[in-house]
């Protein structure tokens, strides 16, 4: 189950205001009081939270519970269910993005090749 109140408690950690945290993630003060009090957001805003807090992803990822909740990514992929479920989805989320990085890699390798033409 996802435990995006975990944002919240770790901003708090790093004097980080959720304000500041909203404005980088590029998203509202309003949106983050509300993807924190609905639990649900996208993995791609899930990404850049974790990423200015400096941790993973997965840090938002209970693993003690049965308890469904839902984090949609761009395509609706959904991690929901018990721990088994939202460990394989979180698998599948890692395999993601590193398909990802892996597809900016090589957008990078042609972008260069252009510009020493």
């Amino acid at each position: 189950m996802a435990n995006l109140q975990k944002i919240k408690d770790l901003a708090k950690e790093q004097n980080v205001r959720l304000e500041d945290l909203a404005n980088e993630a590029g998203i509202t003060i309003q949106g983050l009081h509300k993807l924190m009090r609905e639990n649900s957001t996208k993995i791609d805003t899930l990404e850049k939270i974790a990423r200015i807090l400096k941790v993973s992803p997965s840090v938002f990822l209970d693993d003690d519970t049965n308890v469904g909740s839902t984090i949609a990514d761009h395509s609706s992929i959904a991690v929901s269910g018990n721990k088994n479920s939202v460990n394989a989805q979180t698998d599948r989320f890692i395999a993601l993005l590193e398909k990802k990085d892996e597809q900016i890699d090589r957008l990078i390798t042609i972008i260069e090749g252009y510009s020493k033409e």
